[in-house]
């Protein structure tokens, strides 16, 4: 007997869905909130408080007709943002998705890494993580809700990268977790996924890296990192880039959003523990 055909608009629609984001108000961050947005998703916006971004990304998101709800918070403090949670909850909340891509990078030789650097990298990228995603597993998994959890590392998580040493060691953290997590939830419907941007800057001097700690810096071509692409002082790295990806082109925000909805979408509900690489082909190089 032929299956029933598929109705492919459903199979990827997030219409009644609501996503929590934490990091959502970035350049590649908010291009993968306004996807949720786009496919149909309310959103629920963990944010520092006072974030200069928060009005932009909320009235994309307003303007898709979907509902944009702010919760201030430093996710560095994994008891502030457990709390937060508990205060989503309390409002009478419920969520069908996290997305986590909040982060900060730091760069020096690997032996000048001070704690500060260290800790800082570690806590905002791979313990807010792992916080967020406990945090709406809990409720999920105590009422019985089916959940789709989406992390975002990056390439450098298998590359390692240079003189980034605790952001490979954060990223390679989140990929990790976002395994353990889904051999434990993937049983009660609960999908942990991981989408790798590919992320680097080998050859820039440390005192040239103008851009702000939390950057979203690489291959991916932002606000904040649109003179690495344009600007004639960084033609060298920019060769390289043309000549290292095999699409011949910078990623834009936009090429996260198709694998953002996907993994946030019914299409998805027998993939778990994976990752989605989205670098133009770097890793095949």
């Amino acid at each position: 007997m032929a299956e029933a055909a598929i109705d492919v608009s459903k199979l990827f629609s997030l219409a009644g869905k609501t996503a929590i984001v934490t990091g959502g108000t970035g350049g590649l961050g908010t291009a993968m909130t306004t996807a949720l947005a786009s496919g149909g998703a309310d959103i629920i916006s963990i944010e520092l408080p006072n974030d200069p971004s928060s009005s932009n990304t909320s009235k994309i998101v307003t303007d898709l007709g979907r509902k944009y709800t702010r919760y201030e918070c430093d996710i560095r403090d994994p008891k502030q943002l457990r709390s937060t949670y508990q205060k989503i909850w309390s409002d009478g909340r419920v969520a069908d998705i996290v997305l986590n891509c909040a982060g900060v990078q730091r760069r020096a030789e690997a032996v000048d890494f001070t704690d500060e650097d260290i800790d800082a990298v570690i806590d905002i990228n791979l313990k807010a993580t792992l916080v967020s995603c406990q945090e709406f597993a809990k409720k999920n998994l105590s009422e019985g809700r089916p959940g789709k959890v989406i992390n975002i590392s990056s390439i450098i998580a298998y590359i390692g990268g240079k003189n980034i040493m605790p952001y490979a060691a954060s990223k390679g953290g989140v990929l990790q977790v976002t395994k353990a997590m889904s051999n434990e939830w993937a049983e009660k419907g609960i999908q942990c996924n991981c989408i790798h941007p590919g992320k680097q800057f080998y050859f820039i001097p440390f005192n040239e890296m103008a851009e702000p700690a939390n950057a979203a810096a690489g291959y991916f071509r932002t606000p904040m990192t649109e003179q690495y692409s344009s600007d004639p002082k960084y033609k060298d790295f920019n060769d390289y880039v043309m000549g290292r990806v095999p699409a011949k082109r910078w990623g834009l925000p936009k090429d996260l959003s198709g694998t953002v909805i996907f993994l946030a979408s019914d299409a998805s509900d027998y993939i778990s523990g994976s990752s989605i690489i989205v670098d133009g082909g770097f890793m095949g190089m």
